[in-house]
């Protein structure tokens, strides 16, 4: 199975909204469940749409104005949706 993509926008404007918070949860998330295998951490400096942040994109969908919880919750239905395919 491929791996789920996660690109987190860190340019200044999303880092300050929340994206450094969402990194960090991010990360911790995936190494206390053992799911660092499975999902793929990309960051980037501009995702666009700055004005609408904190971006992110899943797989190629991009979502803007999530706080650090949404997306958490967003990572965990993609992976266990990716389960339930496979």
């Amino acid at each position: 199975m491929d791996k789920l993509v996660v690109e987190l926008c860190l340019g200044s404007s999303c880092f300050a909204r929340g994206n450094s918070q969402t990194l960090q949860a991010l990360e911790a998330y995936l190494k206390e469940e053992g799911l660092s295998d499975q999902v793929e951490l990309a960051g980037h400096l501009c995702l666009g749409n700055c004005s609408k942040g904190p971006n992110l994109r899943i797989d190629n969908e991009t979502y803007s104005g999530l706080d650090t919880a949404s997306v958490l919750e967003l990572v965990k239905r993609e992976l266990y949706n990716r389960e339930w395919k496979a």
